[in-house]
């Protein structure tokens, strides 16, 4: 599922939930993917990459996951 998908699901399926909790549920969203994604970069990379490859990175993980 794409990362939007996951957050549009969660708004439509937001059944009264207050502003927090739904703080809360899309900040776990973007930690889950930010970790899936550092751990992707250290098995993709060996390692940390410098700030110019980066955003590239990110365009080919998006891609590969399907985000």
């Amino acid at each position: 599922m794409k990362l939007k998908e996951k957050y549009c699901d969660l708004i439509d399926n937001d059944n009264g939930f207050d502003n927090e909790l739904l703080t809360n549920k899309c900040e776990k969203i973007a930690d889950n993917f930010a970790i899936e994604f550092a751990e992707w970069i250290e098995e993709y990379q060996g390692g940390t990459p410098n700030s110019k490859i980066l955003k590239e990175l990110l365009q080919i993980y998006k891609k590969e996951k399907g985000l």
